[in-house]
Order: C-alpha cells, then sequence, then structure tokens
C-alpha cells in the first residue's frame, strides 16, 4: 500500500468503481494485491467507462497557483524522471484499444478525445487550448533533434475512404485561422466567396488562404494587412 494519508481497501480488481476526489495528499502508491488491472464499469448516462475520476469544483485556494485533474511525473513539468532502460525508447503514456466486434454502421473510434470546456462568463482573457504538447532541451542537454507532435497513419488492409494525416474541423463556428505559425501569420480555409483586392481581412499581412466557394476556388490568396490579394512571386 505505501503510506497515506486516507484509508484504502485495495481488491484484486475494481468492479464499477467510481473514483472521486480525494481530500488530502497521497504519498505512497496504491497496488492491487495480485497486481491484476481495473476491470470496472462506471455508467454515467449513456455511457460506460472504464475509469471515471470527479474533479473538485473550481474554488480559490491560497498558495495554489495551478490546478491539474491528473498529473503523472513532477506536477512542475520541469524535473524529467528517469526511468527505463538507457539503451531502449521510452514513453510517458501509452493507450492502446481496438474493436473487437465488427462494426456494421458507421461509427468513428478516437484514440485521444480531450476537450475544455466554457460555461461561464469570464470577465478576464480567458483562453481555452484543447491541448498543450511540448518538447523541451535544456541548456545542459545535447539530443539529436526535437519533434513536437509525430503523426503516423498506417494500414495493412483496405482502407476505403482514403487516409488523412491530420483533419481540421470547426463544430458550428468558422475559424479565423486553422493554423497559426512561429512567426504570427496564419493560413485559413474558407467556404464564402474570395474576390482579389474586394475581400477584407484582419489576418496580418503575408498570411494564406483559400477558398472552397467557387468565387476564389483554385486560387491561393495573401493577406495585404486588410484585404485578401492573389498571391504572387516577388
Amino acid at each position: 500500500m505505501g503510506n497515506t494519508n486516507f484509508d484504502a481497501v485495495v481488491a484484486d480488481t475494481f468492479t464499477g468503481a467510481l473514483v472521486g476526489a480525494v481530500t488530502g495528499n497521497v504519498t505512497g502508491s496504491l497496488t492491487p494485491a495480485t497486481g491484476s488491472l481495473i476491470t470496472g464499469s462506471i455508467t454515467s448516462g449513456t455511457t460506460l467507462n472504464a475509469i471515471k475520476v470527479t474533479p473538485k469544483a473550481s474554488v480559490a485556494t491560497t498558495s495554489i497557483n495551478y490546478h491539474k485533474l491528473f498529473t503523472i511525473g513532477d506536477e512542475t513539468g520541469t524535473t524529467p524522471y528517469g526511468f527505463g532502460d538507457v539503451t531502449k525508447p521510452t514513453t510517458g503514456i501509452m493507450a492502446t484499444f481496438g474493436r473487437t466486434t465488427v462494426a456494421t454502421s458507421t461509427q468513428t473510434d478516437t484514440g485521444l478525445d480531450v476537450r475544455v470546456l466554457n460555461k461561464v462568463t469570464n470577465t478576464g482573457e480567458n483562453v481555452l487550448k484543447g491541448a498543450y504538447i511540448k518538447a523541451k532541451n535544456y541548456s545542459t542537454g545535447t539530443v539529436g533533434s526535437i519533434v513536437g507532435l509525430n503523426v503516423e497513419v498506417v494500414s495493412d488492409g483496405t482502407v476505403t475512404n482514403g487516409a488523412i494525416g491530420i483533419q481540421l474541423s470547426a463544430d458550428g463556428t468558422v475559424l479565423e485561422q486553422d493554423l497559426q505559425f512561429s512567426n504570427g501569420l496564419a493560413f485559413v480555409a474558407l467556404t464564402s466567396d474570395v474576390t482579389a483586392n474586394s475581400t477584407t481581412t484582419t489576418l496580418p499581412a503575408g498570411s494564406l488562404c483559400i477558398t472552397s466557394s467557387s468565387t476564389g476556388a483554385g486560387s491561393v490568396f495573401t493577406s495585404d494587412g486588410s484585404k485578401w490579394q492573389f498571391l504572387t512571386n516577388s
């Protein structure tokens, strides 16, 4: 069990366990007696969960600058804990699953679904980020290369509708920028008409635009700071 400041009983498996907020700090580790896995199921409405974590309500706390629902390793994100064989690749988190029954209708299987939601009227400039990924090499370190995000699509079988590396979409909202680059310039894909030297834009000069509308389709436009212009070589 390790040292903890709360009472807990760890069985071989948790069946239908609901993991709620724990008051206090866990200083040890919880390990099932026989090393078996959590196999429970929790139903919330029409959703079946293997594990469900319910966070505490938002509350201002003296001396606390960050609130995190789930943390592995250093909560400040600055200490690289050593683990694994130094001659082998290491992975922080790995989740693998697959469908074991045949899908007989159009279904979407998602490996990672991360959402941040807001339903309050914030008086400050609150920024929502669906995901934040960081790969950092400190000044004292040496690496061969750094990759912020690697997306790999592999199929050894039949793909009826084609393979997509990265798919950008919006839910009921027209994106002002589909991509924003490190220099502040942007790329946007519109569905509305774009007419050179007429259609206005607020994107920085040098940003790029394409559209699926018949007016402007097939052309690449660049922002001059106020209007879209045909992209030409300078």
